[in-house]
Formats: structure tokens, sequence, C-alpha cells
């Protein structure tokens, strides 16, 4: 019994000296190196690893800087590249234009001339604008242009033309009058009788003065008549009425009956279109006036006294044109 107890007793004891013994050998750790030694060479291997990592690091930054200036000369090369190409192939079709042209060059080089085609009778002038008054298709039992009476009745014809604001002054649409144009030149007024505003008619009208080869007042015979401006300040009536006796008798009654309409279109006050307002639209039409190439002051001289003209045509059309 007393063995037994013994024995037990000193089995924690051998426990203990056992794990002293183990932890002492741990502690000098294999192969003779010491934890802390270890330790140390951990850290510098650390440290080493650091630096390389800053050094790979800083690396590849020179390298994605590189790598970014190399991407920017790549974009521009190439920018210029389809540039060159662009070149090219616009020198390449100018060259072909350039063939193109060289050769229909030689192959009409002994066609007529416009004047030797119209002479020839294959090339007609319109047969109501870009022409002569005297060419034009009359209206009987008048004596003057259809297209005149044409558009003249139609916007008489209907109150609400006759009101409209800005009359003889808002252009119409342009396609539409040139439509027109082509249908009057072949006899067709359908079309611009059935217009549904006044503009398109007036832009008919005010084309068809214009685009007249002689007008129907020149400027040579308004300058013998009526040399400037002075001339109407006291004797604008009699003067004026010496301009109009002096014309033939197409241009007068087609003259006349143009007055009389601006005067019946003056005398709507809807229309906000006075005698002054037509006389700076119509002299252009009717004295055919408009001068691109000379200065605005000389044209405002020019201009003065067909304005003048046309205004007291218009205010004094009584004792001008009745008898």
């Amino acid at each position: 019994m007393k063995t037994t107890v013994s024995c037990s007793r000193r089995a924690p004891q051998e426990q203990q000296r056992v794990s002293r013994e183990s932890r002492s050998v741990y502690e000098s750790s294999s192969f003779g190196i010491s934890v802390n030694e270890q330790l140390r060479y951990l850290q510098k291997q650390h440290q080493e690893l650091i630096e390389e990592h800053k050094t790979l690091k800083q690396d590849y930054r020179e390298l994605q800087h590189r790598h970014d200036k190399l991407e920017t000369e790549y974009l521009t090369l190439e920018e210029d590249y389809n540039a060159l190409r662009v070149d090219f192939k616009n020198l390449e079709e100018s060259q072909k234009t350039f063939n193109v042209r060289k050769i229909l060059q030689l192959k009409f080089k002994k066609r007529a001339d416009k004047e030797t085609l119209v002479k020839q009778n294959i090339i007609q002038n319109e047969a109501c604008f870009n022409t002569f008054l005297e060419a034009v298709v009359k209206s009987d039992p008048l004596g003057i242009p259809k297209i005149v009476v044409e558009c003249v009745t139609i916007v008489e014809s209907s109150d609400k033309f006759m009101k409209s604001q800005g009359l003889y002054r808002v252009s119409g649409n342009h396609n539409t009058i040139q439509n027109l144009r082509y249908d009057i030149n072949a006899d067709n007024y359908k079309k611009l009788r059935k217009q549904k505003t006044p503009h398109e008619v007036c832009g008919v009208l005010k084309l068809f003065l214009r685009e007249l080869k002689e007008p129907i007042i020149s400027l040579a015979l308004l300058n013998r008549i009526i040399p400037g401006p002075s001339d109407m300040i006291h004797l604008r009536t009699i003067k004026v009425l010496e301009l109009v006796n002096s014309l033939d008798e197409l241009r007068k009654n087609t003259l006349q009956f143009l007055m009389q309409h601006l005067k019946k279109v003056a005398a709507v006050e809807d229309n906000e279109m006075d005698s002054t307002s037509l006389g700076i639209l119509m002299s252009s039409c009717i004295f055919n006036e408009t001068l691109s190439d000379v200065c605005p002051q000389r044209f405002e001289a020019i201009s003065a006294v067909p304005r003048e003209c046309t205004r007291t045509m218009i205010e004094c059309y009584d004792e001008i044109f009745v008898k």
C-alpha cells in the first residue's frame, strides 16, 4: 500500500521535469539556432523583400510611364495616318474628277453656245418671265399682260387677301412661286387661282416685273425728265405726269392698271401697307433700279426718285391717269 502511494506522488513531479526538459530543448531549437536569431533573420528577409518590392514598384511606374508615352505617340501616328489616307482619297477623287472634266471638255468642245442655240430656235425664251413686255401674252380687251391681270384680280377678289398684313411686303414660298412660274409660262393659271394666301400671288407679280428685260419705266427716261430729288419737292405731280405721258401705250396702260390696284391696297388699313411702304417695295419692280454693284450711298440716291414717283402715282392716281 505504501509503495503504491509513493509512486502516485512521484508521477506529477516526473511529468513536470519532462516538460521543463522538452521546453529547454525547444528553446535551443533545431540545428542549434535560437529563436531570437531566427526572428532577426526573418526580419532581415522581410526588410529585403520590402526593398525589392519598392524597386519593382518603381520599375513598374517607369514602365507604365513609357507605355503611356508610347500609346500617345501611337495615337498621334494613327491620326496622321488617317489624315494621309483622307488626303490621298481626296487627291484620287480630284484626279478622277479632273479626268472626267477633261473628257467632257474634249467631248463637247465643238458644242454650240447658248446664243447660237437661241438663233436656231433650239432654246426658246420663256413665254412670260425674263422676256420683253411686248412678247408677253396680253389680256383682251385690256391689252396688258395677262399675268398682271390675273394676279391683281386674284388679290382683289378676296377681302381676306386684301386685309392680309404685309401685303406685297411678306415674301411667299420660293418653291411654290417657281412652280407657278412654270405653269404660267405654259399659260396655265389654275394653280395660281387656287392659292390660299396672297403672298405667293404677289410674289409672282413682283417676279414678273423684276425680270422684264426692259422695265416699265427705264432709269434713263426717269433721269431725263426728273434728274434729281429736288425736282420732286414742288412739282412732283406735274413731273410724274410728264413721265407717264412719255411712255408708250402698252407701258402706260400696264402702269395705270398697277397703280389703280396699289391705290386700293393702300386704302385698306388692315394690311398696314400705305402708299409710302408700297412705293418703297414696288419702285424696284417698276423702275428695276436694283443695282447690286453700287455703294449704299449711291444706291440711296438712285432709288430715292423712283420711290417718290411710285408713291406719287398711288396718292395722285386720279390727277395723273384719269382724264
